[in-house]
């Protein structure tokens, strides 16, 4: 027997446990769909959305969790009550449910029919779905068999990504032999130009004062996000992830020094056997050298060595990430409502 169950809270205890589980069960899954990832989310960025976690069980044994929020937007003919995935697209480059790919269909027909029999909303934006999981067509079928609609759909956005699960050498060895020559090339010019390389993982009590510098690189070596940066709620972000993730490396925060100077700056997010690039960073008076790409080769060869499957450039289509081989995860978007 299929049952829904709704929390108004990220549930605790067993419940955690399960979930988590279940994470390592979904190919799919990512860091963006964990639980402390969430309950983060909600805590430091989410508060004003209230929450509904569903978990769906077969036979007492949880098989899906379904986490969504409330929104309400204006209209003409007055507010709109929406229902989205927790996480905002933001901060979280991935949306949506978890489960093992073949209980997709029960989980997305339990969500369904519960939101069918509910009359407090008016739209379900089902957005930030990896094409390739098969959520997107879960939901669709699912909503026809229980008279909703369809009323818009596309690619909302790709996240490029590598697959590296053959090691840094396969790896290497598949791109073009100019794209491999120009990544030795660039960094032999910056350790010429400016001096000795070194990767460098910042320790986690000293993750602070680093982020500080990462945010100072990255309001002038990323005009189109400075004002981004520049938040105080996401500098409060950027440092509540730290707290949470960076004891177990999840929240990885590196640079790159040229002679002892920080050329270069990453913040990435590594689990589920995926290293995410979550946001990049460069000295501009050392842009002619390129260090922004140096740095990212370095972590490709690093999460290698850590014997991760997929290197993602996470979301947006931006041309340096196709440099790398990238080939892009396309992100869906479906909005539903009642016929």
């Amino acid at each position: 027997m299929i049952e829904l169950r709704t929390h108004d809270t990220v549930p605790t205890g067993g419940a955690v446990t399960e979930w988590q589980l279940l994470l390592d069960e979904d190919p799919h899954a990512t860091v963006f769909h964990s639980p402390r990832y969430l309950r983060l989310w909600h805590e430091t960025l989410g508060q004003r959305y209230p929450i509904r976690i569903h978990t769906v069980h077969s036979n007492g044994r949880i098989i899906g969790v379904v986490p969504d929020a409330n929104d309400r937007s204006g209209s003409p003919t007055g507010p709109v009550e929406l229902r989205r995935f927790m996480g905002g697209t933001e901060v979280t480059d991935y949306l949506g449910p978890i489960s093992r790919v073949e209980d997709r269909a029960d989980v997305a027909t339990a969500y369904i029919r519960n939101l069918a029999e509910d009359v407090d909303w008016d739209e379900f934006i089902a957005g930030g779905l990896m094409s390739a999981s098969g959520w997107g067509d879960a939901f669709r079928r699912a909503a026809e068999e229980h008279g909703l609609q369809t009323t818009h759909e596309e690619i909302e956005h790709v996240c490029p990504a590598l697959d590296i699960h053959q090691g840094f050498d396969a790896y290497r060895n598949s791109l073009p032999g100019r794209v491999r020559g120009e990544f030795a090339r660039k960094a032999r010019k910056l350790a010429r130009e400016v001096g000795p390389l070194e990767l460098i993982e910042v320790a986690p009590d000293d993750i602070g004062d680093s982020l500080d510098l990462f945010f100072e690189q990255a309001v002038t070596s990323v005009p189109n996000k400075a004002s981004f940066f520049q938040r105080d709620d996401m500098r409060e972000w950027f440092s509540a992830l730290a707290g949470e993730f960076a004891g177990d490396r999840i929240f990885r925060l590196h640079r790159l020094e040229a002679d002892g100077l920080p050329a270069a700056m990453t913040v990435s997010l590594v689990g589920e056997g995926q290293w995410g690039l979550y946001n990049s960073a460069f000295d501009v008076e050392l842009a002619s050298f390129a260090p922004g790409m140096v740095i990212i080769w370095m972590l490709i060869e690093q999460a290698c060595m850590d014997q991760l499957a997929v290197f993602d450039l996470l979301r947006g289509d931006e041309p340096y990430k196709y440099q790398f081989g990238a080939v892009d995860r396309p992100l869906e978007r479906i909005v539903f409502a009642r016929a």
